[in-house]
C-alpha cells in the first residue's frame, strides 16, 4: 500500500525546477528594479498538469510529431501550467505565458520588454502562432474546455516547442488539446517576431561637456500622445540647449519633445534618460527579467498572451566629458587678397562631428571661427575644399597639422596666399584694302613690361590681304603691353591708313587682343615718281636696315595666319 501511495503521489511531488514558485516567507520578497515595465502579481487561469520534462531540457525539432507514448527516463512534474498576471505602473494588466521550464518566476519580479533573441528560447515563431490563435487571444480555442484547462493546454503546447515538455497520457483532456494545438502550429506556423512597443528615445546616446548638457534627445511614442520622463538622482532634464528651462523628474511631455540632460556639476558619470508611455503591445512580445533584485540571479522569460495596452520604456545614455575649445584663425596674404571667391573651411573632428565654415568672397580681414566643448583627446583636421580660387586669382592655403584637443583653448592658424593669375596677349595684324600686296615689309614691335617681352616681327612685302596673329602666355596681371609699327609698308605704289589698339594692360586670367589694321590704297600712276637712282638708293638703305635688324627680326612664319 505504501508503494502504491508513492506511485499515486509521485506526479504531484515538487518538481526539480518549478516555473511558478510560491514566495518563501522566510526569505526577502522579490524586488522589482526602477526600470521594470511590468511586475508579476499572481497566477491567472491555470491548473496543475502531470507531465515530463528534463532537468536540462533540449528544444525538439519543431516539426517532429507529438510523441504518442510517455517518455522513459525523463523526470515527472506536476507544476502549474497557465497564465501569469503582470501589472504596470498605471495599473494595466498583462497576461503572460512562461517560455523556459528550467527557470522560476514568482510574485514581485520586474520585467522589461525585449527582443526574441534576448530570451534565448527556441522555436518562438511556432509559439507566436499558438498565442495568436488560442486562449486568451482567441477565448474560444481550444473549444470545449474551461478557462483553466485552455490556459494549461496552451502552456503545454508552448513548453513542447521551447523545452520538449510532454503531457502525461493520463491527462486525457489536456493532452488531447495539446496534441491538436501542436499539430495546428506545425501545419500553419511559424509567425515572425511582432514589432516592439513603439516608445523611442533618439539618439541612443549623446554627449556634452561636464557641467553642461547632453542632447538633444527626441522622445516619442506611436499610439500615445504623451511620454513620462525620468533621470537618476543628481541629473536634470531641460527643454533647451542652454540648460535654462528645467523639466522636473517624472514630468509628462508631448510625444516628439526634445530633451537635454545635465549631469552633476563637474562629473563625467553617464546618466540614463528613460521615457515611458502606455501603448498597445502586440501578442508574442517577450519580457525578460529586469535584473532589479540583487538577490535573484535570473527569472523565467515571459511572452505576452494577448495584445494589451501596457506601459513601455525606452532609454538613452547622456555622456559627459572634460571639454576643450578650438579656435580656427583665418588670415589672408598676397597682392590679390580680396579678389578671391567664397571659401569653405572644414574642421573634421571624427566621431564628434564635422564643422563647415563659409567665408564670404572678397574677405581681407582676419576671421576667427570657434568650436566649443570638444572632448579632450579629440583629433581635429582642417581642410579647405573650396579655396576661393577663380579665373582671376589662385589661392594657396597653408594648413596646420591635425590638432589633439586639450583642456582649455586650442588655437590653429590657416593662412591663404592670394595671387593674381597671369593673363595672355594676342597681337593681330590685318592687311586689307585694294592695294594689299603692293606694300613693302611691315615691321611690328611688341613690348610688355620692363623687358618681359621685346620682339619685332616682319610681314614680308607683297603679302596679300589677311590677318596674322601671335599669342603670348603667362604675362603677369597689370603688365602694360605696347604694339608699334616702325615700318608700315607704305611706298610709292600704295598709301596706308592704320587703326587699332596700340596699348593694353593685362588683366588677371584674361586674354586681351591688340589688333592693328593696315588698309592699303594704290597710288594713281600719274602721281608716282619715276624709278631712277632714287630706287637704287632706297634698295641700298633697305639692305643696310636688314643687316641692322637681322638679330631681332622674326619673319612672317612666326605669325599664325587668320582668314578674314
Amino acid at each position: 500500500m505504501a508503494a502504491a501511495a508513492a506511485l499515486l503521489l509521485a506526479p504531484f511531488a515538487a518538481p526539480a525546477n518549478a516555473s511558478w514558485a510560491e514566495p518563501d516567507p522566510n526569505e526577502p520578497a522579490p524586488v522589482a528594479g526602477t526600470n521594470a515595465e511590468v511586475v508579476t502579481t499572481d497566477l491567472g487561469p491555470a491548473q496543475r498538469v502531470q507531465a515530463f520534462v528534463a532537468d536540462n531540457p533540449t528544444p525538439p525539432d519543431p516539426l517532429a510529431p507529438y510523441p504518442e507514448e510517455n517518455p522513459v527516463g525523463v523526470p515527472v512534474t506536476g507544476r502549474f501550467a497557465g497564465i501569469i498576471l503582470t501589472q504596470d505602473a498605471d495599473g494595466g494588466t498583462g497576461q503572460m505565458y512562461c517560455i523556459d521550464t528550467a527557470v522560476e518566476t514568482m510574485v514581485g519580479i520586474g520585467y522589461v520588454q525585449g527582443a526574441w533573441d534576448e530570451a534565448n528560447v527556441a522555436n518562438l515563431g511556432y509559439v507566436s502562432y499558438v498565442l495568436n490563435n488560442y486562449y486568451p487571444a482567441n477565448p474560444a480555442a481550444p473549444a470545449g474546455l474551461t478557462a483553466n484547462q485552455q490556459a494549461a493546454a496552451v502552456q503545454g503546447a508552448i513548453w513542447y516547442f521551447t523545452d520538449g515538455y510532454l503531457v502525461n497520457t493520463s491527462e486525457t483532456v489536456i493532452r488531447g488539446a495539446v496534441e491538436a494545438i501542436v499539430a495546428d502550429a506545425q501545419a500553419n506556423g511559424p509567425l515572425v517576431e511582432p514589432p516592439p512597443p513603439n516608445v523611442t528615445v533618439t539618439p541612443p546616446a549623446a554627449a556634452g561637456p561636464a557641467g553642461g548638457v547632453a542632447g538633444p534627445f527626441t522622445v516619442a511614442s506611436e499610439g500615445a500622445a504623451e511620454v513620462t520622463l525620468s533621470v537618476p538622482a543628481g541629473y536634470t532634464m531641460f527643454a533647451d540647449a542652454a540648460g535654462t528651462v528645467p523639466i522636473p523628474d517624472g514630468s509628462t511631455v508631448p510625444s516628439g519633445t526634445q530633451v537635454w540632460v545635465g549631469g552633476p556639476p563637474a562629473s563625467t558619470d553617464p546618466g540614463v534618460l528613460s521615457a515611458r508611455a502606455s501603448v498597445s503591445v502586440q501578442t508574442g512580445n517577450v519580457y525578460v527579467y529586469d535584473q532589479g533584485d540583487p538577490l535573484l540571479e535570473n527569472a523565467q522569460p515571459l511572452i505576452l498572451a494577448a495584445t494589451t495596452v501596457l506601459e513601455a520604456t525606452a532609454e538613452a545614455t547622456a555622456e559627459f566629458f572634460v571639454p576643450g575649445d578650438l579656435l580656427v584663425n583665418k588670415t589672408f596674404a598676397g597682392e590679390a587678397a580680396g579678389s578671391q571667391g567664397t571659401i569653405a573651411l572644414t574642421v573634421d573632428c571624427g566621431t564628434v562631428g564635422t564643422f563647415i565654415f563659409e567665408i564670404p568672397a572678397g574677405t581681407t580681414a582676419p576671421v576667427s571661427e570657434p568650436i566649443v566643448d570638444l572632448p579632450v583627446g579629440t583629433v581635429c583636421s582642417i581642410t579647405e575644399p573650396v579655396t576661393g580660387s577663380n579665373t582671376e586669382v589662385t589661392v594657396t592655403p597653408v594648413l596646420p597639422d591635425p590638432v589633439t584637443i586639450v583642456e582649455g583653448e586650442n588655437v590653429v592658424e590657416v593662412m591663404n596666399n592670394v595671387e593674381f593669375n597671369p593673363g595672355s596677349l594676342v597681337v593681330a595684324k590685318t592687311v586689307s584694302g585694294s592695294g594689299a600686296g603692293l606694300q613693302d615689309d611691315i615691321v611690328l614691335h611688341v613690348q610688355c613690361g620692363d623687358g618681359l617681352i621685346d620682339e619685332t616681327f616682319v610681314i614680308p612685302e607683297g603679302t596679300s590681304a589677311d590677318t596674322f596673329t601671335q599669342r603670348y602666355e603667362g604675362i603677369p596681371a597689370g603688365t602694360v603691353c605696347r604694339v608699334s609699327e616702325p615700318a608700315s609698308g607704305e611706298n610709292e605704289d600704295v598709301t596706308v591708313s592704320s587703326s587699332g589698339t596700340a596699348e593694353v594692360t593685362i588683366l588677371p586670367g584674361q586674354e586681351l587682343t591688340a589688333e592693328v589694321v593696315n588698309e592699303y590704297a594704290p597710288v594713281p600712276v600719274t602721281e608716282r615718281l619715276p624709278r631712277t637712282g632714287a630706287e637704287d638708293a632706297a634698295s641700298m638703305v633697305m639692305a643696310a636696315g636688314g643687316a641692322v635688324l637681322a638679330g631681332s627680326l622674326l619673319v612672317l612664319g612666326s605669325f599664325r595666319r587668320r582668314s578674314s
